[in-house]
């Protein structure tokens, strides 16, 4: 209902440095890290849309917002995700109401958890456990420090001045393997003069 912005904070033990989201009816924008390197994730939920931009090698994969399998139709009150609102609560500095969520799509995608939600569609938490492809996972997400208040619409456009990689959605999941593995390829490489 509202454009904001705010700090996130992934996890619980306070290790991983904190990303920014900028959020409006339409479109959200994360800039943060994974497994060390930056990532920017840019989803046009108007235009089924999505951007995942990666700093090192500098470029964007472009691909239609089903190809990621999450039920991203629930940032705008629909979606196949059943919500049982549970009791308002409090949550880095926001009167929100706490919402548990259910989710089990045909693919074998699955989600359990809560989303702690101002009543202006701000979210102040994000916590639960799911499974997709095959791997289970354990989300905690917190935003903190909001600011409400109009945005750049150029936030949530394809980036400039990178190369655009346009991948199916079918075929995402092993791209983003190969370049999972070419990462950690090159993280156990010894550097040059170091042998």
């Amino acid at each position: 209902q509202v454009e904001y912005a705010a700090t996130s904070l992934s996890g619980n033990d306070g290790r991983a440095p904190p990303g920014r989201l900028w959020r409006s009816h339409s479109a959200l924008r994360h800039e943060g890290q994974r497994h060390g390197r930056s990532l920017t994730v840019i989803a046009r939920l108007d235009r089924n849309l999505c951007w995942l931009v990666l700093a090192e090698p500098r470029f964007a994969i472009e691909t239609d917002l089903s190809a990621l399998d999450l039920p991203l139709d629930v940032l705008n009150g629909g979606g196949d995700m059943l919500q049982i609102r549970e009791g308002r609560e409090r949550v880095n500095g926001l009167d929100t109401m706490r919402v548990r969520v259910e989710r089990t799509a045909g693919s074998g995608s699955s989600f359990t958890g809560h989303i702690w939600a101002t009543e202006q569609g701000v979210i102040a938490r994000l916590a639960g456990e799911g499974e997709s492809r095959g791997r289970r996972g354990r989300t905690l997400m917190n935003f903190r420090d909001v600011q409400i208040g109009p945005l750049d619409p150029g936030l949530f456009e394809a980036p400039r001045g990178v190369r655009i990689v346009r991948v199916k959605g079918a075929d995402l999941a092993r791209v983003l393997e190969g370049i999972e593995a070419v990462g950690q390829l090159l993280l156990h490489l010894p550097e040059r003069g170091a042998e």
